[in-house]
């Protein structure tokens, strides 16, 4: 079966929507705005975020900076990372939409050769290039993820390995991605203003969390990434007992929570872990409430009994439902509410978690390619292999394959999730991989019922280097860095 050109990101997920009529933004649900006769007032329909997240973002320039009515500001990737990065939007409500523009920063693009694709709802969307209005189709949109395949800015050697012709393709150490604007427009073509969750400076721990620690952290809690998850740790239990602590650096009112329940990397993950069933939530050494979560998938809103206010709150796991092979229990995602206002925890554990695993990894080769994507395209026997591989510095990588036969059948796969430290010196290292392995070829027969074949399944593998190629023990083949 011939199949068309698709590398779809397998951390793209349809989440369970949660309404309401919003209020403006930073303005508490019971006051309205102010009125000045000096200040323009914004007509553009407000459209909100359940959950925003760039694939890699500069300290001074994040992707939250592209929302704030500041056209002074933008999103950056880091400096070195651009090609496979990427911007994803989950909207709390589904919403038929026209179309997105990205508005570049001067010099981030060589538009000519620049490439940008979107996903709708999981599914591959349009592209184009920078500042194109990019077609939504007008069908409800849930989430929405803008990839960057393609800059302008790589470099392409040419290299003969084992008797195979290679492209080695590379990213300028100083180049990046800039965007200084995301406009949208509706079903109507009406501009909007897109309004992500309000981050709120504080601290975060859990009473215990699955090693590696980094994979697993509570700081995923608050990432909008379903895909990565809070792990307990606790060998004596199954969960029930755990306990969340959310510290907020300024007062807060508390009116809901929505869960994203369990492991949501997959199914097969998802039935694999313990997830929570029922669970307590109050003001720290206060009065706590209970609560029961269906044992599903889907984004769980859950309106308290009493609103809470205050900076210090406690989650406790009172009972779970089990995994069919894991006792862990896992929670995905968090996200707060003030009325119709949403609202997530910021903290310094991410970046905590990202110092130490840079500590562990010393002097070896590995700190080289922190966030650089390896690229190659080997031709050997007429079959051409385009593959390339990012290993982030926050513990998570993502890998795109394309195989292509002579007869011009294409076979993709795509796979994402963690890393980990296993060895390290100044000339090697050996680090383990694992997460979710995808036969992308075989999504879309399987989704229209014409296959059966299992589609995404749980892997691991090890990595390792002598400096200048990156090979897999089993499922990933080797990568040349120069």
């Amino acid at each position: 079966m011939k199949s068309k050109t698709v590398l779809l990101p397998a951390f793209l997920l349809a989440l369970a929507a949660c309404g309401g009529e919003a209020p403006k933004p930073g303005i508490p649900p019971t006051e309205a705005p102010p009125v000045s006769s000096n200040v323009p007032q914004d007509a553009r329909p407000i459209t909100w975020l359940e959950g925003i997240y760039a694939t890699s973002s500069s300290p001074a320039h994040e992707v939250y900076d592209l929302f704030d009515d500041d056209p002074a500001t933008g999103w950056q990737t880091l400096a070195g990372t651009g090609p496979d990065e990427g911007i994803m939007l989950y909207f709390t409500n589904a919403l038929p939409l026209q179309s997105v523009q990205l508005v570049p920063e001067e010099g981030s693009f060589q538009e000519e050769s620049a490439f940008i694709q979107t996903y709708v709802n999981g599914s591959l969307g349009e592209s184009g290039k920078p500042g194109d209005n990019i077609a939504l189709g007008k069908k409800p949109v849930k989430s929405l993820y803008i990839r960057f395949v393609k800059t302008g800015q790589e470099q392409t050697a040419q290299r003969e390995k084992e008797g195979a012709a290679i492209a080695i393709e590379s990213f300028p150490a100083n180049a990046y991605v800039g965007v200084k604007a995301l406009n949208m427009l509706n079903d109507k073509g009406e501009p909007m203003r897109i309004m992500p969750p309000k981050r709120v400076f504080g601290s975060l721990s859990a009473s215990s969390t699955l090693e590696p620690e980094m994979a697993y952290s509570a700081a995923n809690l608050f990432d909008s990434r379903k895909e990565f998850v809070w792990v307990e740790g606790n060998k004596t239990s199954s969960g029930e007992g755990e306990t969340l602590s959310f510290n907020f650096e300024e007062p807060v009112n508390i009116t809901a929570i929505q869960i994203w329940n369990g492991y949501q990397r997959s199914d097969e993950h998802f039935a694999a872990n313990a997830r929570v069933r029922s669970f307590e939530f109050g003001a720290k050494d206060g009065t706590m409430a209970a609560y029961t979560l269906r044992d599903t998938k889907a984004g769980q809103k859950i309106e308290l009994t009493t609103a809470v206010k205050g900076q210090r709150f406690e989650l406790k796991v009172k009972s779970i439902y089990a995994g069919s092979k894991y006792k862990d229990l896992a929670v995905s995602d968090l996200v707060f509410f003030d009325g119709h206002r949403a609202f997530v925890l910021d903290s310094k554990l991410p970046e905590q978690n990202q110092a130490a695993l840079r500590n562990k990894t010393g002097s070896s080769p590995l700190t080289q390619i922190f966030n650089r994507r390896i690229s190659n395209s080997v031709e050997e026997a007429g079959v051409i292999t385009q593959q390339s591989l990012i290993l982030r510095s926050d513990g998570t990588f993502v890998f795109y394959s394309n195989d292509t036969m002579p007869d011009g059948t294409v076979s993709q796969t795509l796979a994402d999730g963690n890393w980990e430290m296993v060895s390290s010196d100044a000339a090697n290292f050996v680090i383990r991989i694992f997460g979710k392995w995808n036969n992308v070829s075989d999504f879309a027969d399987y989704y229209r019922g014409r296959s059966s074949k299992k589609v995404t399944r749980i892997f691991s593998d090890e990595l390792f280097t002598d400096g200048s190629v990156v090979r897999g023990k089993k499922m990933i083949g080797a990568f040349y860095i120069r």
